[in-house]
């Protein structure tokens, strides 16, 4: 199959459990199904700029806007946003996971995030 329009320019696509996701620079999300490209959903989850790929940890789909907000998604056939979170600075790179961290550079910093331990 090939999907003619509505593609990303910078943002790579995630697969993930038969699912493709793309997000598009103007922060639309489309969720297509990876054996036949039928689409599943389309969806605005922040309206910004998104240059960085999304990446997936624990079934969440982790999305990032140049103005600093961090989208994240349920993944699945139904669109659902779990969170939106605002860092202070700008988001150009992809967010990487690594050891249960998240880890994203701004134009500023590198930053590791993780849940506290008790």
């Amino acid at each position: 199959w090939k999907l003619p329009q509505n593609t990303s320019d910078v943002p790579s696509p995630l697969v993930f459990d038969g699912l493709v996701y793309i997000c598009r620079e103007n922060g639309i999300l489309i969720c297509l199904d990876a054996k036949t490209g039928e689409e599943i959903y389309q969806e605005s989850v922040y309206r910004n700029r998104h240059r960085g790929s999304p990446v997936i940890a624990d079934g969440r789909i982790y999305l990032s806007a140049y103005d600093g907000t961090v989208s994240v998604i349920k993944a699945g056939r139904e669109y659902q946003l779990l969170a939106q979170n605002k860092m202070d600075e700008r988001l150009s790179a992809s967010p990487v996971f690594g050891n249960n961290i998240l880890f994203l550079r701004t134009s500023e910093a590198l930053y590791a995030i993780s849940e506290m331990s008790e």
